[in-house]
């Protein structure tokens, strides 16, 4: 009885669906084609293309472990895409901070999580962290994109996401303009690390993309003077090259 009823709430929510594909159709965030119903947030074409970083079959130091040398004491490193003005990850990163798709995020976090799985150098993680938002700022964007990443990655991997133990204490301007020197200056003294960091053995911090990498290098300068021996992993959707 129960089996036949949820397969009749599946047939009709899926016609439901189907219906409102109808009356308001999604287009790709990438080339804006109508998605097909299947389809969630690009198209097939476009997702085939993705710029991929497949730095889970990397054999040696990558671009993003180089990125930190000499600067923060990082244990593992991973990105899922790479990033630049003219690559098709750009109108990704624009839809997920800029127009409202959380939903990207998460679809994005799900396929991160999926790699992660794999990568023995994050199976100790304890807990995600997603890269705070000021509270200004994540009350007018509705959300912090990278939450929503870290939250994708769970359903996939089954972590702990904590929002709580670290917050951004200053609303900081946009660094896109920003050279190396002046990131750095902007995210000095940014993060407030709560005591309660310390019952973590291993952290991953997540991030949307990576660029200079001033931002993370700060708040892991500031977990370091409360818990100086904690273990450290970096995750984000794309890194710049």
């Amino acid at each position: 009885m129960y089996a036949f009823l949820f397969t009749k709430f599946t047939a009709i929510q899926s016609y439901f669906d189907g219906f409102l594909h109808l009356l308001f159709p999604s287009s790709c965030v990438i080339c804006q084609t109508e998605l097909l119903n299947q389809e969630k947030f690009c198209c097939s074409i476009c997702y085939s293309e993705l710029s991929y970083s497949y730095y889970e079959m990397a054999t040696e130091p990558t671009e993003l472990d180089q990125l930190f040398w000499g600067r923060a004491n990082i244990s593992s490193t991973y990105s899922l895409f790479f990033y630049n003005k003219n690559n098709n990850t750009k109108p990704l990163l624009q839809a997920l901070k800029y127009k409202n798709r959380p939903d990207v995020g998460i679809e994005l976090g799900k396929m991160l999580g999926e790699k992660l799985k794999i990568n023995q150098s994050f199976e100790t993680v304890d807990v995600l962290i997603p890269v705070p938002l000021h509270y200004k700022k994540k009350y007018i964007r509705g959300y912090n994109q990278s939450e929503k990443i870290a939250v994708g990655i769970n359903s996939n991997w089954n972590k702990t996401v904590d929002t709580k133990s670290i917050l951004k204490g200053r609303h900081t301007k946009s660094q896109t303009t920003f050279g190396r020197f002046k990131r750095w200056d902007n995210v000095q003294d940014l993060f407030i690390v709560n005591e309660s960091i310390k019952k973590y053995n291993h952290i991953a911090i997540v991030d949307d993309v990576i660029t200079t990498g001033s931002t993370l290098e700060s708040m892991i300068q500031s977990i370091r003077q409360i818990s100086p021996d904690i273990k450290i992993s970096v995750i984000s959707l794309a890194v710049a090259k």
